[in-house]
């Protein structure tokens, strides 16, 4: 891809990602972000964005490079025991949220009324779930899951709570901050799903 084209796509990301949070996916059109972003409409599709979804997909991609995402990840996939494991999947995951919540609350509201979004979204929550899953796997082999919960009801307590809404509701609206959020999470996490034992174990720790 030439350097004219990347700098193009550039600004279209750029300009996509503040008019989209700003007005909201149903109230932008790609002529507004092509003229916001200083470029022609023939230039956006010269960039290979054929609808707003589509580039609402490509800003998506962008923006886990952008921001470094994978960097986030690392202890999680470090992690050496499962309790480890899932304490960093729980930190990974608010973390990520912090530094993209602004667009997936877009991509969320983009799902309602395009396939394509819709099955983005799906993805990136497979994604998220999968992690948690992960994790408590570990914890299940380390013996150390309470008894009283089924592995999938305990993936989907964790992913309710690991949620774009709850980080709305709690980060945004409430005021928390991030690394409160993750705290308290994981806290809940270790009264209801960790063994009880293990848990006091790890707290005298």
């Amino acid at each position: 891809m030439s350097t004219q084209k990347n700098e193009t796509r550039g600004r279209l990301f750029g300009a996509a990602r503040k008019l989209l949070v700003k007005r909201g996916f149903h109230h932008v059109a790609l002529e507004d972000i092509a003229e916001a972003a200083g470029v022609s409409r023939q230039a956006v599709y010269k960039s290979h964005f054929a609808s707003k979804a589509e580039l609402l997909l490509e800003l998506v991609r962008h923006l886990h490079v952008a921001e470094n995402l994978d960097e986030l990840t690392r202890p999680y996939v470090t992690a050496r025991s499962g309790l480890d494991k899932l304490h960093e999947g729980i930190r990974t995951i608010v973390l990520i949220e912090a530094r993209i919540h602004d667009i997936a609350l877009v991509l969320t509201a983009a799902a309602t009324s395009d396939l394509g979004a819709a099955a983005a979204l799906h993805d990136r929550l497979e994604l998220k779930r999968g992690a948690i899953r992960g994790a408590l796997e570990r914890v299940k082999l380390d013996k150390q899951l309470s008894p009283a919960w089924p592995l999938e009801e305990a993936v989907d307590l964790l992913a309710a709570l690991l949620s774009v809404d709850t980080y709305e509701r709690l980060v945004v609206e409430q005021g928390w901050a991030p690394e409160q959020l993750i705290a308290r999470i994981w806290q809940l996490a270790q009264v209801f799903l960790v063994e009880r034992a293990t848990a006091r174990r790890r707290n005298k720790a």
